[in-house]
């Protein structure tokens, strides 16, 4: 899966406290969320995601075409899936979680939490300004923690899917209808193995005093 960027000791220390503070969280109650760029022609990188190494990688036989896609879930259950702007902004993001994240947690905010990483418009006043408005919580998230966040494990999990045989699209349409066949086709036991993984990625960073986990 993705690397988790290079780190210092000072990140490593956000990292235990994240773990300390969080020692009884419910994890199936974390709406985690991430966004993705997918590519017509195939992934980003092979170093990112895992294939069997006695075939060919995918061929770019063509390439020019992409689109970014933003993604949640909780526990077993998915947010709906949001095909957004390359160029997203605070307002542009608020609109995709007005879309996806509020109709989740209209009778789930006194008992969920929501998690997103620490890009710009996610944590921007404006943004924050939002969740408050809208009455969700928003989970503290540790800088270069990938690792971390089981939503990275899914998109794997989409890749080989979506990219199955070196599977190439002809055009942005195409790849958003099969990426939707796939969100629609991941199960909820699927989900909730992720979610479940949660306390041994925390373990994980204990071992590591705050290090990168396996995961």
């Amino acid at each position: 899966m993705k690397k988790v960027p290079k780190m210092t000791a000072d990140h490593k220390l956000n990292r235990l406290q994240f773990v300390k503070d969080n020692l009884n969280t419910q994890w199936d109650k974390v709406a985690f969320s991430d966004e993705k760029k997918w590519n017509l022609d195939g992934p980003d990188g092979y170093r990112s995601y895992w294939r069997d190494l006695r075939k060919d990688p995918l061929k770019r036989n063509f390439g020019g075409g992409s689109l970014m896609v933003w993604a949640g879930f909780c526990g077993g259950k998915k947010l709906k899936l949001q095909f957004i702007s390359t160029r997203e902004n605070s307002k542009s993001y608020q609109k995709t979680l007005q879309a996806s994240v509020v109709p989740f947690f209209r009778n789930r905010r006194r008992t969920h939490i929501f998690q997103q990483d620490n890009a710009s418009i996610h944590r921007s006043k404006s943004t924050m300004k939002w969740f408050k408005e809208k009455r969700i919580s928003v989970m503290k998230w540790p800088a270069c923690s990938p690792d971390l966040n089981p939503i990275e494990n899914l998109w794997g999990i989409l890749v080989r899917r979506v990219y199955r045989h070196g599977q190439q699209y002809n055009s942005v349409q195409e790849l958003k209808d099969a990426l939707q066949v796939q969100w629609d086709a991941i199960t909820a036991d699927e989900l909730k193995n992720l979610a479940a993984s949660m306390p041994n990625r925390m373990f994980q960073v204990i071992q590591q005093n705050g290090g990168e986990t396996s995961y």
